[in-house]
């Protein structure tokens, strides 16, 4: 577990809800902010929520620590999760997972060839996870709604993405975390929050958590995941409302004196998502290669340069120079290239390894 721990500033602010609600520290908290100044932008900041945690970074640290304490609150000792090839959530979760003795079960399904999903399956092979290989995405969440609950009826099934009320906690606190910090003077209030929007929690986290903590800045969420799946909603204005009055809800039932409040209609940005989740656009590489170039930072073709390329084109925008703009920033900067081997990938199931033979 983490050392640098703090209590969630959520409980500070409303310190019932330690009475109802778990939480276990894993994260390094509070995450850094700071400008970039180096891509010509004067109106331009980041949080770094890379660095959440000197084990695995990134978004679904913050996640975690309220859904392992649940978890553990019911007595679970397995996780059913599922993901893509390349999933972070799923790696996250088996690497946390362990430190408390539970187990996970994460159901793959393909997503196009890249480094980073060979390195993250690799990552996998490591940890001690049940991988099963379900190929499509059809078939996984078939298996995840309905098959897996028959097989393991008393796990606990936890969303893509780690998407779940007590996940999407996880960025109320934040919020409430960016606010102290703007207090303190480390960055002026933003008036524009981008963040990636895949599975929901991230960005229903932040229109919550702003709104709680009286917080007016506008959040902008980039579509990484096609908005539906089949005939299902998936990554949309109507599921990220339904998931902040959702863990509202939680809330409400844990504090009397949770505020009302007005949450703000989803904003999101779809002209980013090129053919689909996984598949990188034309303009990832330039948007990567400039970032590290000047900022030094590492960005991703599945989320983040996506994301930055939505943040780059409203910066750019004559009309938006006066408007103060946080890029909130949630792909993992640890270095874990030296925790794999050439031959790990034959600890995979037969039907994966043919990532690593393309």
């Amino acid at each position: 577990m983490a050392d640098n721990h703090q209590l969630p500033q959520l409980f500070d602010n409303y310190p019932e809800l330690k009475k109802e609600i778990r939480h276990l520290p894993l994260g390094d908290f509070p995450t850094p902010v700071h400008q970039l100044k180096n891509l010509g932008f004067n109106n331009l900041w980041i949080k770094r929520d890379d660095l959440t945690s000197s084990i695995y970074g990134g978004n679904k640290i913050r996640k975690l620590e309220f859904i392992l304490a649940e978890v553990k609150r019911r007595n679970k000792k397995r996780i059913v999760t599922t993901g893509a090839t390349g999933t972070h959530h799923g790696l996250a979760t088996a690497i946390f997972a362990r430190q408390f003795g539970i187990n996970v079960t994460l159901l793959l399904y393909d997503q196009p060839y890249s480094d980073e999903v060979r390195h993250n399956l690799l990552l996998l092979a490591k940890q001690q996870v049940k991988i099963v290989h379900q190929k499509t995405l059809l078939k996984t969440m078939f298996s995840y709604l309905v098959l897996r609950r028959i097989i393991d009826p008393f796990a606990y099934f936890l969303y893509p993405g780690g998407s779940n009320v007590f996940g999407t906690l996880g960025y109320v606190n934040a919020a409430f975390e960016l606010r102290t910090q703007i207090e303190s003077g480390l960055l002026p209030k933003p008036d524009v929050i981008f963040c990636p929007l895949g599975s929901n929690g991230t960005m229903a986290g932040l229109i919550l958590g702003c709104a709680l903590s009286k917080l007016d800045s506008e959040i902008i969420g980039v579509r990484v995941t096609p908005p539906k799946l089949g005939v299902f909603q998936a990554c949309t204005d109507h599921t990220v409302m339904k998931l902040a009055k959702n863990t509202y809800q939680l809330l409400s039932q844990s504090c009397r004196d949770l505020p009302v409040i007005n949450l703000q209609t989803p904003n999101i940005d779809g002209r980013y998502l090129g053919n689909g989740y996984g598949y990188k656009t034309e303009r990832c590489a330039e948007i990567i290669e400039m970032i590290n170039k000047y900022e030094g930072i590492q960005l991703d073709t599945t989320y983040t340069a996506k994301t930055f390329s939505a943040v780059s084109d409203f910066c750019s925008n004559p009309k938006n120079i006066s408007k103060m703009v946080l890029y909130w920033h949630m792909y993992n900067s640890v270095d874990t290239s030296h925790l794999t081997g050439k031959e790990d990938y034959l600890k995979l199931p037969a039907t994966l390894q043919h990532y690593f033979r393309v």
